[in-house]
């Protein structure tokens, strides 16, 4: 199926390798992992494309068969690939449980799609020769796989975004074959999901090259890839800088390519007067508990509250405090993005009031949040760049007018959230600035927490995606690796199965 080398095993002399980090100690984990040279990534290019040459003509049954296999084969790892996965991101062993359910839930939630074909969008316009003054032609159009794609993982959720997530299961389904970039933080667990899919491709006889993995570091590895003519389409989860260079590299090439790209968000909180005069300390416990939830390495982690002056706002900082401090330190992901957090923090504190509890930082992190006046937000930039960890800003308002202006000064978010009271005469006009830069809309609940069903909008506009219509999560997911072709007056034996 694929080359020990393209799958990321071989400990061969004269080769670099990359290794997995327990954050929780910041020791190198035993396993190596040697990185892809050159040769090794044209071989996968090159089989890919053989791959898609077949893989295309399989009936939607097939491709359903295969996404259900790569299911049970991430089950079959059982505890190995969730204490791995823990191992190596720090993150708790119930948490991984959970992503594994929903890793699994979405492959199968695509193969129920790809059998159904309730994701399809198949046209036929019927000719009228008669019709005047022109004749009508015979038009049936439907949606073909791209080609090629290649993934890059994202650190935080080693499974649900990674090796066989919503990028990967759902550019399989429609027919795409797939290169994924595996992340440094979590090679080992790479290794073993792909491994599972690896399996699964070799017992449904699947062409050599259909899926692969490849080690590297970001730019190198990144940008040979996307740099690359074979490649038709890239699926991305992680920072703007990132995603941005990715989405620059792809649009520069003499044939420029989809980038679908997740990119983070602020997810602003807005907690209208009513709702803080009726459960103040109820609503800072609630989303005190979100923004440090996973060490507040969540993309729908509130990162902005927003909220008017009034007499119960001091309960509900009071309350958000209370939960800040009783939060345990926990290790982050890997130690870049740790340094990375510790050092926004430090940047911060230059400009505003940082509430800072990491004064001796050592492995493990404390929450932090600012406190700061809605003229402050307005006239500090700094402040609407996201801070990655458990950070918060906490934005003190004169009135509903600057709620309404500090949201209209931000960028695309994944979500916008409201706690309000029924009836509140400020209810409207809040959804309409929070629906004019979210992808996904919250009432009186947490951002965090992502259902995977065709109704939910994982994805938002410019820049918390890279493309407004389109996430990784839902049907809608799998239009990304396609694109429509017509069909004019063809014969009814030359037609695609779907036109008959």
């Amino acid at each position: 199926m694929v080359t020990e080398n393209i799958i990321g095993y071989s400990t061969k002399s004269g080769h670099s390798f990359l290794q997995g980090v327990d954050p929780s100690t910041e020791t190198y984990l035993e396993e190596k992992f040697s990185i892809a040279d050159q040769a090794v990534i044209h071989e996968a290019l090159d089989k890919a494309v053989d791959a898609f040459a077949i893989y295309k003509k399989w009936k939607p049954f097939q491709r359903a068969d295969l996404l259900d296999t790569i299911a049970q084969n991430i089950m079959n790892l059982g505890d190995t690939l969730v204490k791995r996965a823990s191992l190596e991101t720090g993150l708790p062993e119930a948490r991984i449980t959970g992503e594994r359910a929903r890793t699994v839930g979405q492959l199968k939630m695509f193969a129920n799609a790809v059998r159904t074909g309730k994701w399809e969008e198949n046209f036929i316009d019927h000719a009228e020769p008669e019709r005047q003054p022109l004749p009508k032609p015979d038009l049936r159009k439907q949606l073909i796989a791209l080609g090629p794609v290649v993934v890059f993982t994202a650190s935080n959720f080693p499974l649900a975004y990674s090796t066989a997530g919503g990028d990967v299961a759902s550019a399989l389904a429609v027919g795409c074959p797939v290169i994924v970039k595996a992340h440094e933080s979590h090679p080992g667990t790479n290794a073993l999901v792909a491994g599972a899919i690896v399996d699964a491709c070799k017992q449904h006889h699947a062409p050599d090259g259909l899926f692969s993995t490849l080690y590297g570091y970001g730019p190198e590895l990144g940008q040979a890839l996307i740099k690359d003519p074979r490649v038709k389409a890239v699926g991305f989860t992680g920072s703007y800088r990132a995603g941005r260079a990715i989405m620059d590299s792809a649009a520069t090439r003499p044939d420029p390519i989809p980038v679908y790209a997740e990119m983070g968000s602020l997810n602003p909180v807005v907690i209208t007067a009513s709702a803080m005069q009726a459960r103040a300390q109820t609503i800072g416990d609630a989303l005190g508990a979100s923004m440090t939830m996973g060490t507040g390495q969540f993309c729908t982690k509130p990162g902005l509250m927003i909220i008017e002056e009034n007499s119960k706002a001091d309960d509900f900082i009071s309350a958000l405090e209370k939960k800040i401090e009783s939060t345990a330190a926990l290790p982050m992901l890997n130690t870049r993005i740790k340094s990375n957090f510790l050092k926004s923090l430090t940047d911060l504190s230059k400009e505003t009031k940082v509430i800072n509890y990491n004064a001796e930082p050592k492995i493990q992190v404390h929450p932090a949040i600012a406190m700061v006046s809605g003229d402050e937000f307005l006239l500090t930039h700094s402040l609407h760049d996201e801070v990655f960890g458990p950070f918060a800003v906490v934005i003190r308002c004169k009135n509903a007018d600057q709620i309404k202006r500090v949201l209209s000064s931000l960028g695309g978010q994944l979500t916008g959230t409201i706690w309000s009271e029924p009836g509140d005469s400020q209810n409207e006009s809040i959804i309409e600035a929070l629906e004019s830069i979210s992808g996904r809309l919250i009432w009186n609940g947490v951002p965090t927490g992502v259902e995977v069903a065709d109704s939910m909008m994982h994805g938002g506009p410019f820049p918390s995606t890279s493309h407004p219509f389109f996430g990784a999560v839902g049907i809608g997911a799998l239009k990304r690796w396609t694109r429509p072709v017509a069909y004019q007056n063809f014969p009814m034996e030359y037609l695609p199965h779907n036109l008959k």
